[in-house]
Order: C-alpha cells, then sequence, then structure tokens
C-alpha cells in the first residue's frame, strides 16, 4: 500500500507529535525507534479490522487497541464528508485523536461543547462537527486533563468516572 497519498506517513505521524501544539503540551514526550513497544500503523480496512478487533470498525475507521493505533488509509487518503477542513489538516486530526486514545483520554460527553469553535481533538471529528469547527489539534482543557494522567500506564483501561471530569468548561 505505497501510493502518493500515503508515502509520507510516518513523517506526517512524526511531525504531528513532535509539535508543541500536540500532546507535548500534557508533558509527553515521543520517541522514533524500531521495536517501541507502541505502533502506529497506516493499513486498508480489513487490516484495520482485524487489527481493531474486538472493536468493529467496518472497514472504515481507525482505532488503538492496546499498544497499536491502527490508521484506516482511505480515511487517510480522502478524509470524510463531514470534515469540512483541508486532508492534511484531518490527518493531523486522526493522528492526534487516535493517539490520545493511547494516552488515556476519550471521547467527550458533547461532541461540540461551543458551536463555532474549534472542537476538541478527542471528539469524533470523522463522523460529526455539530457546529464546531475542525480541529486537529488538542483544545487547553484536554491538554490539562491528559497532564493530569501523565504518569499512568499508556492505555489504561476505560474508567467512565476519569472521562468524566475531562469535559470543558463553560
Amino acid at each position: 500500500m505505497n501510493d502518493p497519498a500515503t508515502e509520507g506517513f510516518a513523517a506526517v505521524v512524526r511531525a504531528t507529535l513532535t509539535d508543541p501544539r500536540g500532546w507535548q503540551g500534557a508533558g509527553f514526550e515521543f520517541g522514533f525507534a524500531d521495536g517501541a513497544p507502541y505502533t502506529i500503523v497506516l493499513a486498508e480496512g480489513p487490516e484495520v479490522d482485524r487489527l481493531c478487533r474486538p472493536y468493529d470498525v467496518g472497514g472504515r475507521f481507525s482505532c488503538q487497541n492496546g499498544p497499536v493505533v491502527a490508521l484506516n488509509a482511505e480515511r487517510w487518503r480522502t478524509a470524510t464528508p463531514q470534515w469540512t477542513g483541508d486532508l492534511d489538516s484531518y490527518r493531523r486530526m486522526l493522528v492526534n485523536h487516535e493517539v490520545g486514545h493511547l494516552l488515556g483520554q476519550h471521547h467527550p460527553r458533547l461532541q461540540c461543547p461551543h458551536q463555532g469553535q474549534p472542537a476538541p481533538v478527542m471528539a469524533q471529528q470523522s463522523t460529526e462537527l455539530d457546529g464546531c469547527l475542525p480541529n486537529p489539534w488538542p483544545r487547553p482543557w484536554e491538554l490539562a486533563c491528559a497532564a493530569r494522567h501523565h504518569d499512568e500506564p499508556i492505555a489504561p483501561g476505560y474508567d467512565a468516572r476519569a472521562a468524566s471530569r475531562c469535559e470543558p468548561g463553560p
């Protein structure tokens, strides 16, 4: 699966994860090495389905499952009809969203807490913007939430109490 749309994948991932607007703002540092304990892969739908099991991503979505972030190559190539931003921003949002799950972050209760404002990066922007603007970067409150958990294990199990504490202010 090496085509013009996917050949710069590693460079986009590296640039996104080392950008100061990203999860580094919560105290996380990212290294890039063969044999790393966490992997970000770009794959076609059937392979993403396999990597995401037991989650059902239907060949269309991406996921974080244990130490693997599996990004759907078709989404990488074209984004989604619901995404109203540019393709480069979509790719960065996809990386930050799924790596956010790896860092223990969850979808916010309200996908668009403030209409007309940038969406939370952990909102499901691939399927709905609900009046928010497309946004590839964690919002300040998302960074604050992630920073409170930076000393916990990467990819912790779901905790509804922790997820509900990480919501935007009024």
